[in-house]
């Protein structure tokens, strides 16, 4: 069964770098970021959610 990591601020740098070695050493990744519309990269391959996640955002 494959361990599942979920990783912040994955449209760009680190956080990139990272959801891409997880991706290919066949974990499970949850990449959040605040606009993953724009994301080309990792959106595919079954084992990657791509999802909206911004820690500015306010409860309502």
């Amino acid at each position: 069964m494959a361990q599942t990591i979920l990783i912040t601020g994955a449209s760009s740098g680190i956080g990139k770098i990272t959801a891409r070695h997880f991706r290919e050493n066949g974990w499970n990744v949850i990449a959040t970021m605040r606009s993953p519309e724009k994301e080309e990269d990792l959106s595919g391959p079954d084992n990657v959610l791509v999802t909206r996640l911004d820690v500015t955002d306010v409860p309502r």
